[in-house]
C-alpha cells in the first residue's frame, strides 16, 4: 500500500511539472510549426530575389515572407546580426536593405520536431546514387512539434526513445521527439544553426587560422578578432577543440557589441545531436541532401578554405577547378546545391569543406581529452582524471566505452597495455595478431553502445562502421577485419561512419574524408585526437 501510494503521489507530482514547464506557446498554429525565437539583436531576414539582396522579414511571418516549413517551399528561416555602429538596423523596418558589409552573423532556425527512419535503419548504399536521386530520397519523416512539448502536430504525444534491440535492419522506427532540444534539463522549441562555418579577422583584416597558401604558420587572433558567420570567406581552422568551444560559448557575452544581444542567448559549439537534427531534416521532405562543396585533396587549396562554396556544377562535387563566387557562390544556383534545402535559406558546408569539430568526445580517459579539450581561459575537463566537468555537461555529447578501455589498463594475452601503446600503428602488425584483434574488440563494444544513441545519424543509418585499425591506419570494417583490403563502414549516400580510436576521443563531421570509395557528406562521422589542424573549423549553435 505504501509503494502505491508513492506511486500516486509521484504521479501526480510528474502531472504537476508537465503542467509547469511544458507549454505550446510558441506554436504557430498557422505556419504548422514553432515560430523562429527572438531576442534582441536578432534580425528576421529574407532574400529578395529581384534585388539580390538580405532585407528586413516580418517577425509575424507576413505572407510567409520570413519562412515557411513546407516540402514545397524549403523556406528556413534566417536572422542575422549586425554590430552597436550598425544598431539603427535591429528595429528597421520591413523591406529595409541589410547590407552584405553590415552583417557579422547569419544563423538558421532548426524547429523541434519527432522523427521515423522509414527506409534505410542500419543500411547503406553500396554506391553513391546520382546526386537527383539523392535529393529525391526521402528516407526519414518529420512531424513538427507544438512549443517545447512532445506534443506533434497532428496531437500525438511521441516518446523520447525506442527500444533498438526490437527493430532489425531495414525496419521502421518508432516516431520519437530528436534529442537535439534538450539542452541540459531545458527542453527548446527550437535551435539556432549558425547557416556557415565560424570565420574571423585580424586588425589588419587577415583570416584567422589560415596558413596562407601553407607557406606560412597560422594567424593567430587579436584583441579585435571575434566570431563571424559569413558567406565567402576564409573559415577559422588550426585551434584546438577546446578553443573552438570557448570561442563559441564566448559569442553569448558580446563584450565587443558584435551581435547585440544579451547573455541569455546560450551559444556553444554545435554538438552531434544538433548536427543530427539537422542532417535529418534533409532527408526528410523538409530539405534536401546537400552536394559536397569541395573535392580538395591534402595541399595548398586546405589551407585558405572559403565558406558557402557550391559544386562546380550539378553534375560534378569539384569546387577548386573555375569556382568563382559570382559563378558558384551561395546566393548562385550552383551555390544552392550546398544547402540543406537546395536554395538559399538552407544551411552550407556541412558536406565537405573543413572537417568540422564536435562538442561530442568518446568517455575513456584519454589524456587528448584535457590537452585538446580544454582552453588557456576554460577547463572543461578535469587534467588529472581526464572527466568533463559537470558544469560544463549540457554543452558536450558523451558516449560510453568499454571497462577495459576506460581503465586504461588494457589486456591482450598475458601483456597489459595503455591506449596509446594498443592504438599505436605498428607496420609489422597483421590482422589477425592478437593486438589487432584486441583493438577490432574494444571498437565493436564501442559501437554496440552507440546504437542505443538516437539522433546521430551514424548508427541508426549505417550498415557498416569503421575503425582506426592495422592498414596504413586508414579505416577497417567490422566484417572485413581479417581482409587486407582498404574498405570501409558507410552510412547512406556511403559517408563514412567511423568511431573512435584510443586516443581519438573527439568527433568529427562534414569534411573531406581522403579515402578511397567514401563519400564525404552530411552524414560522414569520424574521430579525432582534437589537436588544431588547417583542415579543421567549427559552428556554433545558439540555445534559449
Amino acid at each position: 500500500e505504501a509503494e502505491q501510494n508513492e506511486i500516486d503521489i509521484l504521479d501526480n507530482l510528474d502531472n504537476y511539472m508537465s503542467t509547469v514547464l511544458v507549454s505550446e506557446e510558441g506554436y504557430n498554429e498557422e505556419a504548422k510549426v514553432n515560430e523562429p525565437k527572438l531576442v534582441a539583436g536578432m534580425i528576421p531576414a529574407y532574400y529578395d530575389n529581384t534585388d539580390s539582396k538580405w532585407k528586413v522579414a516580418p517577425k509575424d511571418n507576413t505572407e510567409n515572407k520570413w519562412y515557411s516549413y513546407t516540402s514545397e517551399n524549403k523556406q528556413w528561416a534566417n536572422i542575422v546580426t549586425v554590430s552597436d555602429e550598425n544598431a539603427s538596423l535591429r528595429t528597421a523596418e520591413v523591406d529595409t536593405e541589410i547590407p552584405m558589409e553590415k552583417i557579422t552573423t547569419f544563423f538558421v532556425w532548426i524547429p523541434r520536431y519527432a522523427y521515423s527512419i522509414v527506409d534505410g535503419y542500419k543500411t547503406s548504399d553500396t554506391e553513391k546514387p546520382s546526386e537527383t536521386n539523392a535529393k529525391e530520397e526521402k528516407k526519414i519523416d518529420i512531424t513538427f512539434i507544438k512549443g517545447n512539448t512532445d506534443v506533434g502536430i497532428d496531437g500525438t504525444v511521441y516518446p523520447r526513445d525506442y527500444d533498438e534491440s526490437k527493430l532489425e535492419a531495414g525496419d521502421k522506427t518508432p516516431m520519437i521527439v530528436h534529442p537535439a532540444f534538450t539542452f541540459g534539463d531545458e527542453e527548446l522549441t527550437g535551435i539556432w544553426v549558425a547557416k556557415f562555418e565560424a570565420s574571423g579577422t585580424t586588425k589588419d583584416n587577415k583570416a584567422v587560422g589560415n596558413r596562407e597558401g601553407g607557406t606560412a604558420e597560422p594567424t593567430a587572433p587579436d584583441d579585435s578578432t571575434y566570431v563571424k558567420i559569413l558567406p565567402n570567406v576564409i573559415s577559422w581552422r588550426d585551434m584546438i577543440v577546446g578553443e573552438m568551444q570557448y570561442q563559441s560559448m564566448n559569442m553569448k557575452n558580446d563584450t565587443r557589441g558584435a551581435y547585440g544581444w544579451s547573455s541569455v542567448v546560450d551559444s556553444h559549439l554545435i554538438k552531434n545531436s544538433e548536427w543530427g537534427a539537422v542532417a535529418y531534416l534533409c532527408y526528410s521532405k523538409y530539405g534536401v541532401v546537400p552536394m559536397a562543396n569541395s573535392n580538395a585533396t591534402y595541399g595548398s587549396s586546405w589551407y585558405d578554405l572559403h565558406t558557402e562554396a557550391g559544386p562546380e556544377t550539378a553534375e560534378s562535387e569539384k569546387r577548386y577547378e573555375n569556382w568563382t563566387e559570382e559563378s558558384h557562390g551561395y546566393d548562385t544556383a550552383n551555390g544552392q546545391l550546398a544547402s540543406t534545402t537546395g536554395n538559399i535559406y538552407g544551411i552550407y558546408d556541412m558536406s565537405e569543406g573543413g572537417w568540422e569539430r564536435i562538442a561530442a568526445f568518446y568517455n575513456n580517459g584519454n589524456t587528448q581529452l584535457s590537452t585538446n579539450g580544454n582552453s588557456s581561459r576554460i577547463q572543461y575537463f578535469d587534467a588529472i582524471n581526464n572527466k568533463l566537468n559537470p558544469t560544463y555537461s549540457k554543452y558536450w555529447d558523451v558516449y560510453e566505452v568499454s571497462t577495459e578501455e576506460k581503465s586504461n589498463s588494457i589486456k591482450v594475452n598475458e601483456e597489459i597495455l595503455t591506449q596509446e601503446e594498443l592504438w599505436k600503428y605498428n607496420a609489422k602488425m597483421q590482422p589477425e595478431d592478437a593486438y589487432e584483434k584486441k583493438r577490432y574488440e574494444l571498437a565493436k563494444i564501442t559501437w554496440d553502445m552507440l546504437e542505443k544513441i538516437k539522433g546521430i545519424g551514424i548508427n541508426e543509418v549505417a550498415g557498416s562502421w569503421s575503425y582506426r585499425g592495422l592498414i596504413n591506419q586508414n579505416m577497417l570494417t567490422k566484417v572485413n577485419i581479417s581482409d587486407t583490403k582498404e574498405t570501409y563502414g558507410c552510412t547512406w549516400n556511403s559517408d563514412l561512419a567511423g568511431i573512435m580510436s584510443g586516443n581519438a576521443p573527439f568527433v568529427s563531421r562534414g569534411g573531406q574524408a581522403g579515402y578511397p570509395s567514401v563519400h564525404t557528406g552530411i552524414l560522414l562521422s569520424s574521430s579525432f585526437d582534437g589537436t588544431g589542424h588547417f583542415a579543421g573549423g567549427f559552428r556554433p549553435t545558439l540555445a534559449f
